[in-house]
């Protein structure tokens, strides 16, 4: 929380920018855990404007180019090879309670499944909060590992990703066809 509140004052981000199976990303990490990880498009000005919104969410860290150590984070990430079991990741999250708790509750949503706004709502007691949890899953800056993915519209309807719909459906394939092997 102190490290939130401040901006991020004495907190180094290493970060840099990656290919990744859904396409070039920038992941952010701290000692403490990942703190962003974006999907960045081809257009120009992408990848600087998603390096200016790590900065705006952390205006007072250090933020240093890294990318052989944010290699060795994404490959925890994207394995080459799905391991037996899944190696623990660790986040450092930026948001307010409400946020949190949504984000929370996107964690608990098995991978290859899906679930909508107003269940998500209803998982934290805030039946009638569908639009803010909508809200707060836009507000995510942890990509994939916070899984806004998973939530789709009560009609099955599958849009309304940050990082755009033809991504969202991959994601949502890799997880699927990926759940089925285990």
């Amino acid at each position: 929380p102190g490290e939130s509140r401040s901006g991020g004052q004495g907190l180094t981000i290493r970060w840099g920018f990656h290919d990744s199976p859904f396409g070039r990303c920038l992941l952010a990490v701290t000692e403490r855990g990942i703190c962003g990880l974006t999907f960045v498009e081809d257009a120009p000005g992408s990848a600087e404007a998603a390096l200016a919104a790590l900065r705006a969410r952390w205006p007072a860290a250090t933020l240093l180019r890294d990318e052989p150590a944010t290699a060795r984070v994404l490959e925890n990430i994207f394995p080459a090879d799905m391991p037996a079991e899944p190696r623990p990741i660790h986040l450092l999250l930026k948001g307010t309670n409400f946020q949190l708790k949504v984000w929370e509750a996107l964690l608990r949503v098995p991978a290859g499944g899906v679930t909508t706004y107003a269940t998500v709502a209803q998982s934290i007691q805030q039946p009638t909060a569908a639009r803010a949890v909508g809200s707060a899953i836009g507000a995510n800056a942890i990509a994939y590992l916070i899984p806004c993915h998973r939530v789709i519209r009560k009609s099955g309807i599958v849009e309304g990703y940050r990082w755009g719909t033809v991504r969202k459906k991959a994601i949502l394939g890799w997880e699927a066809a990926h759940s089925e092997l285990a």
